[in-house]
């Protein structure tokens, strides 16, 4: 499954750079929802939600969650796992 607005969100704005565009999570989702337009806001948004239907069971979407991040970010770091991050970027470009 190609998630690619997601898969930009996570390696651009939470890669290595993150810094560039805010501190914390909330600060870094506010900064990718000014940068992008709505519609790229809602096909992230889509994407978050079709991963967490599509991987139910934690082990195969923190595999699936890895992968898409190709080794550019880690939620656990940040204190989230995979479900937690995806859930946390839906909510908060929802608003």
């Amino acid at each position: 499954m190609k998630a690619i607005h997601l898969g930009t969100l996570v390696r651009v704005f939470f890669g290595q750079d993150y810094d560039l565009f805010g501190e914390g999570v909330d600060e870094i989702l506010a900064s990718y929802r000014n940068t992008e337009n709505q519609q790229t806001i809602q096909k992230t948004i889509d994407e978050a939600n079709m991963l967490l239907t599509a991987y139910p069971e934690e082990k195969e979407l923190e595999l699936e969650f890895a992968d898409l991040a190709e080794g550019e970010f880690f939620p656990a770091s940040w204190g989230y796992n995979a479900q937690s991050f995806l859930e946390k970027i839906v909510v908060t470009l929802s608003k």
